[in-house]
């Protein structure tokens, strides 16, 4: 299992040494890459219309952009795109099939529910540590002027792997406390071996993220679909021969090992531990905001698992885990394509100009905005029939959860482009609040729905926090891109009457 969520994982430093360079729109980009993005600019230009640039104009001329750019696409950055989004696109489907038909596998032939919400606990537990400590040191580097440095590179290293060692720690220092707050015995063993898992990625080399830096995302496409593989056989191997817990904490450690192990292997520069002092403090400085934006993501986000774990049985907390696990496949696509292919070309269009990033979040937006609608409308039509087809009836609670998660994710999927724009100008306050307003709305709305109804409203009323926690992003994005908010109101405003009829059609259905 690979840490690829960017919404966990992304963001753009506002280093005071780079300011100029990476957020001030009217600043030219650096003298090595002068030639790139004017020619990136060329290939991706889009004309004006008369009176400015509108929504309509945009979309007529991005149409255009395929039949008279082709050449240059080809040449030039588009061709980047294309080539890194194909391989993206197929490592993240190969890799969701090992992934879900291990899942599945063990649901229907070794596992029960019951094991299915231990795990989960230990699952949530581990994210929300990592993602209170994340530096977003990824994004760093796809973002920072220095992120071909070698000095910059081993800094970022030592950091990431003195962070993974916190994590182990603090996790080991946990489990105790954590299996007697659940009244789960096995919780504690459980999560001392998972955290393992976390050291291990912590060593992971730097080249993984300078090739994402670059899209050239050929081998790690192929290593992460290695680790997936190898990951399955434990796992089901395990449950042949055990069939318990272990099955599942045994396929994520070693699915964390064999990426970490082959990264090293991926190509130069070879990384090794190292300090520089600038370089810490870029990443140290950045890395503040970001701990605050994917800790209150996670929370807001994840955090529910934990509220439920003490509300509900078990059995009904590993039916909840699966369905969040089945909604997060198309969500786990379009993350990675935003984060390997989105947010690297969104920030090479900040730092050339600002009409670029206007342009390029307008021809993105109803890209976006499509995607969302189908997720939303495939979710509320398929969930119960595909739960029915493969899972055995004890999971049969699974169906409708997965009909509003499905929502949930199809909110998610609306929310990226603006969220990934902010990121790009390095305003990850923005994504703080937002995270923070979902955090509050889903703490508040899941306890008191649970309480005064049951399961099923403080399901929906995770649906609602995340509905709700957009407009602090719409906030940020005035402050960016002015010309491009009111058309985003409006168009966040169909989206929610779409999402409400699909939810009062299937209504019956689904609750």
């Amino acid at each position: 299992m690979t840490r690829i969520d960017t919404l966990k994982e992304a963001g753009m430093s506002e280093n005071e040494a780079s300011k100029a360079l990476s957020v001030n729109v009217s600043t030219k980009p650096d003298d090595r890459n002068d030639e790139i993005a004017q020619n990136e600019s060329d290939a991706l230009l889009l004309e004006p219309v008369a009176g400015g640039w509108t929504q309509a104009g945009a979309d007529a001329t991005l149409m255009d952009r395929v039949a008279r750019h082709a050449k240059t696409l080809m040449a030039g950055r588009g061709a980047k795109a294309i080539h890194g989004g194909a391989w993206s696109i197929a490592g993240y489907v190969a890799t969701q099939l090992l992934r879900t038909g291990a899942t599945l596998v063990l649901a229907r032939r070794f596992l029960g529910p019951e094991t299915f919400g231990v795990v989960g606990l230990v699952g949530v537990f581990l994210a929300g540590l990592s993602m209170f400590s994340e530096l977003g040191i990824v994004a760093n580097i796809v973002q920072h002027p220095r992120g071909d440095d070698p000095k910059f590179l081993n800094t970022a290293f030592s950091i990431q792997a003195g962070r993974g060692v916190v994590i182990w720690l603090c996790a080991a220092m946990a489990a105790y406390p954590l299996a007697l707050f659940y009244k789960q015995p096995e919780l504690f063993s459980l999560l001392v071996v998972a955290a393992l898992s976390e050291l291990v990625r912590g060593l992971t080399s730097t080249t993984a993220w300078t090739l994402t830096r670059h899209v050239n995302l050929r081998s790690i496409t192929l290593l992460t679909i290695g680790s997936e593989a190898i990951a399955f056989v434990v796992g089901v191997a395990w449950a042949i021969l055990s069939p318990s817990a272990w099955a599942l904490v045994s396929r994520t450690v070693a699915s964390a090992a064999v990426y970490a192990m082959g990264s090293h292997f991926l190509g130069k520069p070879h990384v090794r531990f190292g300090w520089d002092k600038t370089a810490a403090k870029d990443i140290l400085h950045f890395g503040g905001w970001i701990s605050v934006a994917t800790a209150t993501y996670f929370l807001g986000g994840q955090g529910e698992r934990l509220i439920l774990g003490k509300l509900i049985t078990p059995a009904e907390l590993g039916c909840f885990s699966l369905a969040i696990m089945i909604a997060a496949v198309p969500a786990g696509g379009i993350t990675q394509l935003v984060s390997q292919i989105f947010l690297p070309m969104i920030s090479s269009s900040v730092r050339t100009g600002h009409q670029d990033a206007v342009r390029d979040f307008i021809g993105s937006r109803r890209l976006f905005f499509a995607a969302a609608v189908f997720t939303a409308v495939g979710f509320v039509i398929c969930s119960r029939p595909l739960v029915h087809w493969v899972l055995p009836p004890k999971y049969l609670m699974t169906g409708w959860m997965l009909q509003m998660l499905g929502l949930r994710v199809a909110l998610d999927i609306f929310v990226a482009p603006t969220s990934n724009m902010i990121l790009a100008y390095g305003k990850t306050k923005y994504s703080a609040a937002g995270n923070t307003a979902r955090l509050v709305l889903m703490v508040s709305g899941v306890w008191v729905s649970f309480v005064m109804f049951g399961i099923r409203e403080a399901v929906v009323a995770l649906v609602l926090a995340q509905a709700l926690s957009y407009f602090p992003l719409v906030f940020g994005l005035h402050k960016l891109l002015p010309e491009v908010v009111r058309t985003e109101i409006r168009n966040y405003a169909l989206f929610l009457a779409l999402i409400a009829l699909g939810v009062f059609l299937s209504w019956p259905k689904a609750l």
